[in-house]
């Protein structure tokens, strides 16, 4: 149990805290900067044709995105050495070196930034890859190959100016703000017990908390789990409950379409993506604790308030605040995937609290859900709300103020708008599209000609056995996507998980993956499991919207989720409210 602390004390231990993270971000993330960056200059190597020559791009001043318009080119000095001079009537805040040409052997050995005082060189193994580039380590040297086209790289850090610190309070009082906010939801979450500490006690909330955390935190701690609790996986508790054998049989299905490929062993990242079904499966059922699931929520407002503090940092240099949407807001972890743990938090807290705490801590989470950008998501969260507010008039105060965030905060709007917009579904007709840019490829359009695409690479006992699972796969939409015209989309997956099984496994994986929400969805409502009800519900529907198990984050969590549900009976009623 965690015990009573003074808020005074909890405030100063959450201000040193957000200091620790704000630092390592900055440090990590940004270069400062007495004045503009002006020149860059690389080396390459000798006879070079200036037809593969990268071309420049920059975000600049207060954008977010890079400046296409406006490409940079370098010119030869000596040798091997190019320069670019770049435009400094606003600041250069990141740069990319974009390769447009395909060519062999085009290697490039040296990155330098400038400005009129100031020399920086880049870190090639820092610098972020797309495309056909590889990095090559020759005696304590790198170098990058840049040989396909349609490849980029991207300077690891932000640059930020000193002149940028002038109006410091603008950071100063939303940070005060925020910290405050912070005391408040510990406050309100206090009363958590997850003792007493034993090796499942701690391998459970290690495996919870981890989930959403960057690789390889998370397969540590599903390492950790299948080792230490070797021992007590049972089989008569892995058949006591149906949902476990649906989900073993998921895997095994997965893992024969991979060996009978013509990959075999050779190709198994989807595998190898899946494994924490076979693992969680097989060890759940006998260590699942509902209690455990309060984690989760921990975890919601620690990653939010951590992206939250960042975000405000890059809005107060920016002055932009693009900077609290989507991706910007969620940093490295996919804000769909994000917004699925702020469902499941708000359901948990909606049925484990009462009174004030409650309606506050959902609050804060629905704001969370709002930054992270998700439509579907935030329409469900908002339903489940809304079901409160029948029964509760009070909840009118929780929605309230986030009508107001809503209507206020324009880059949910402008996600809201551009799937109202009629006109746009003319792209469904058009093959080739002309421009992989076009506005009209929004979220929408782009899904329905991914399923279009995937469903259309299929003939004949494809129907029922499907693609495949490989890497393999995965070209043969890519093919299909570059001569439709969307180059800028074609690493996508279907963004549908039942027609991205369909595609790969067939009718038989299909109709496993409907029967794991299905079959849930039917107990909870034998038990009279509301938390089961809601997210197997949340479950069927996403699906429809997201391959959630594209993403590794979506495996374990689901997984997860739906495994200790099911495993466990309801948590008693009072053990997690406040009043």
């Amino acid at each position: 149990m965690i015990t009573k602390k003074h808020p005074l004390f909890i405030f100063l231990i959450t201000t040193v805290i957000a200091l620790i993270i704000l630092g390592v971000y900055i440090h990590k993330h940004t270069t400062l900067l007495n004045s503009n960056v002006n020149l860059i200059q690389i080396t390459l190597k000798n006879q070079v044709n200036k037809k593969v020559i990268p071309l420049v791009y920059i975000v600049k001043g207060n954008d977010e995105a890079i400046d296409f318009k406006k490409p940079y080119l370098f010119q030869k000095i000596i040798d091997s050495t190019y320069l670019a001079v770049l435009d400094t009537s606003s600041k250069v805040r990141k740069i990319r070196l974009y390769f447009n040409n395909p060519t062999e052997d085009l290697y490039l050995y040296d990155i330098v930034i400038k400005t009129k005082n100031e020399i920086k060189s880049v870190k090639l193994n820092d610098i972020n890859l797309v495309g056909s580039l590889s990095l090559k380590k020759t005696d304590d040297k790198y170098s990058i190959n840049a040989n396909g086209k349609h490849s980029f790289i991207e300077l690891p850090k932000t640059f930020i100016y000193t002149s940028d610190f002038k109006n410091i309070y603008q950071l100063v009082f939303p940070t005060l703000i925020l910290l405050v906010l912070m005391v408040l939801v510990i406050k309100a979450l206090k009363p958590i017990d997850i003792g007493p500490f034993t090796i499942t006690s701690l391998t459970l909330s290690f495996l919870i908390l981890s989930v959403f955390l960057p690789a390889p935190i998370y397969n540590i701690a599903l390492i950790l789990i299948a080792v230490l609790h070797l021992r007590n996986i049972s089989w008569l508790a892995i058949k006591a409950q149906k949902i476990n054998l649906i989900i073993l049989g998921f895997f095994m299905l997965y893992m024969i379409n991979n060996i009978f490929s013509d990959e075999g062993f050779k190709e198994i990242s989807t595998i190898d993506r899946f494994l924490p079904f076979l693992v969680l499966a097989a060890v759940l059922p006998s260590i699942a604790d509902r209690k455990y699931l309060s984690l989760f929520p921990i975890s919601a407002f620690v990653l939010g308030f951590g992206f939250l503090l960042t975000s405000v940092f890059e809005v107060y240099i920016y002055q932009n605040f693009e900077f609290l949407s989507f991706d910007y807001f969620s940093k490295y972890l996919h804000p769909v995937y994000f917004s699925y743990l702020l469902f499941f938090s708000i359901c948990f807290i909606d049925h484990n609290y009462k009174g004030k705490s409650k309606y506050f801590l959902e609050f804060v989470l629905l704001v969370f859900l709002i930054f992270s950008g998700s439509k579907m998501v935030f329409l469900l969260s908002l339903i489940v709300v809304f079901i409160n507010l029948l029964k509760n008039k009070k909840t009118a105060l929780l929605i309230l103020p986030l009508v107001i965030i809503v209507i206020l905060f324009s880059p949910l709007k402008s996600r809201f708008d551009e799937i109202l917009k009629k006109e746009d579904f003319a792209i469904l007709n058009e093959n080739p599209i002309e421009n992989s840019n076009d506005a009209r490829v929004n979220g929408l359009t782009l899904r329905l000609l991914l399923w279009r695409e995937s469903i259309a690479t299929m003939s004949g006992l494809d129907y029922v056995f499907g693609k495949g699972v490989t890497k393999e796969t995965n070209k043969i939409l890519e093919n299909r996507l570059v001569n439709l015209g969307l180059v800028n989309h074609k690493s996508f997956n279907p963004h549908n998980q039942y027609v991205d099984t369909f595609w790969r496994t067939g009718i038989i994986g299909l109709i496993l993956l409907i029967l794991i929400p299905v079959y849930s969805l039917v107990i909870g409502i034998k038990r009279k499991d509301k938390l089961i009800i809601q997210f197997s519900l949340f479950m069927f529907v996403v699906m429809f919207s997201e391959s959630i198990f594209g993403r590794v984050n979506g495996v374990y969590f689901f997984a997860t989720v739906i495994l200790i549900l099911m495993n466990s009976n309801k948590v008693n009623e009072n053990s997690h409210i406040r009043n």
